[in-house]
């Protein structure tokens, strides 16, 4: 259950923790209208749902593209932070209320990926190493100006 109580000053309503999916503007349910992955993610851009197919500071892939795909949302004024997951028309919703919780649980999703596929870094660490262990490199989204420093 969420504690939806905050301290004093911060109005936040969730301050850590998975938040309730009401929350989210448009919850993107199981897409089977014969589609792909770029199919199910253009039907979410319109909601702000943003597609995200790299991870960590190289870009690697983060899912098995077209069969999955990723999607993230943040919501204004940072209320909860959300990531739904299409698996071949399957789709997976999870919220938080902070963008670190919700990229640690794309981040185990990268790994558990990477762990199974050649498509991800050699050196990865193991899908079930702690989260204070994963070197900083794997755990945000790709940004191809951050690389490029």
């Amino acid at each position: 259950m969420t504690d939806i109580s905050h301290p004093a000053g911060d109005a936040r309503p969730f301050t850590s923790g998975p938040v309730p999916l009401e929350v989210l503007p448009f919850l993107p349910d199981d897409f089977h209208d014969g589609g792909d992955a770029s199919d199910w993610l253009a039907h979410l851009k319109p909601w702000g749902w943003t597609g995200v197919r790299d991870w960590g500071s190289d870009g690697w892939d983060l899912t098995n593209w077209p069969y999955q795909a990723v999607a993230l949302y943040d919501s204004p004024f940072d209320i909860c932070f959300a990531l739904a997951i299409y698996t071949e028309g399957d789709v997976t919703v999870e919220a938080w209320a902070t963008r670190e919780e919700r990229n640690a649980s794309v981040t185990a999703l990268a790994l558990s990926y990477w762990s199974h596929s050649s498509r991800g870094p050699s050196d990865a660490p193991a899908p079930d190493t702690p989260p204070a262990e994963i070197p900083a490199r794997f755990c945000n989204p790709y940004s191809p100006d951050a690389s490029a420093s």
